[in-house]
């Protein structure tokens, strides 16, 4: 059965114990993890069709909170079960081995362009790597930049015209460009 979510719901938090992983119907929720420095880290943001927590299944608690981002609606796999059908079914252990492998692909890449020094360097490769799917301030978070470094950036790419903004918000590259790699 399905949970809904409102924005700004909590679909579990750091540290509660364990009890499914989850995949998004619609909506997006946003994974952020606490440091004991009190730092907020973006470590995910599910859009629709991701799971989420599948780490979660070979641990006794979550490391993270899951927070909606907007109304969403997520199907509660029971932890238990999802690990009985792993160990019967050789095939959709493939396909989460397979979804969990194309996961660490992203997060790859996600630790590549926080590599990249420059700001507008950094919003260019997001860019290009079609990051900005919701708000600037989301999009900011990913990057790993303040929203206003974002926005200074944003706007000097609009004024050098190496990015176009048709509408408030949106943001597009306005000549295919090859994507800035870290050093």
């Amino acid at each position: 059965m399905p949970r809904y979510l409102c924005s700004g719901d909590t679909l579990f938090r750091q540290g509660d114990p364990v009890r499914a992983m989850f995949f998004l119907e619609y909506g997006a929720v946003n994974l952020i993890r606490h440091t004991d420095a009190g730092q907020k880290v973006s470590m995910f943001r599910a859009v629709s069709g991701d799971t989420m927590a599948e780490p979660a299944l070979f641990s006794e608690t979550y490391h993270c909170d899951a927070v909606a981002e907007d109304s969403s609606s997520v199907l509660c796999l029971d932890k238990g079960l999802v690990l009985d059908v792993m160990a019967q079914d050789p095939s959709f252990a493939t396909s989460l081995v397979q979804r969990l492998a194309m996961q660490v692909q992203t997060y790859r890449r996600r630790l590549e362009l926080l590599a990249i020094r420059s700001a507008e360097d950094r919003v260019i490769a997001g860019l290009a790597d079609g990051r900005l799917t919701g708000s600037v301030m989301n999009f900011a978070a990913d990057l790993g930049l303040s929203h206003e470094a974002v926005y200074r950036a944003l706007s000097k790419l609009v004024r050098d015209g190496r990015i176009v903004r048709p509408a408030r918000g949106i943001y597009e590259m306005s000549e295919p460009v090859s994507v800035p790699r870290s050093e």
